[in-house]
């Protein structure tokens, strides 16, 4: 009995690839194709994460360059307000105003309003 089905699967099998012998050609084609275009994009991605990886580590050091030239700024602007007299001022020609004005927000309608 064992025997018997063995035999009927094995037939089940030739018929299954006799039915399918003159499709093998173009599968094997497609799956190679298939497994060509993969590696294919593979390599695109990952060449487009290595650059990716490149370009955040220029940025990163942009950043703290950036970062560095804004903290010397901030240093100068410092010293710069602490020598700052209304002397000075004046001799550098700004003048003393005749009428100091606030600006607030108005919070119902968001516009400006001076007081």
């Amino acid at each position: 009995m064992l025997n018997q089905s063995r035999t009927t699967i094995n037939r089940g099998f030739r018929a299954a690839a006799h039915a399918y012998q003159p499709y093998l050609g173009r599968i094997a084609t497609l799956l190679a194709c298939a497994c060509a275009l993969s590696l294919f994009l593979y390599g695109v991605f990952l060449l487009e994460a290595v650059a990716h990886a490149a370009s955040l580590a220029s940025a990163e050091k942009q950043t703290r360059d950036i970062a560095s030239q804004m903290s010397a700024l901030e240093g100068q602007y410092l010293v710069d307000t602490q020598a700052l007299t209304p002397e000075k001022a004046q001799a550098l020609g700004f003048v003393t105003p005749a009428v100091v004005s606030t600006v607030v927000a108005n919070e119902q309608s968001f516009s400006f309003v001076g007081r």
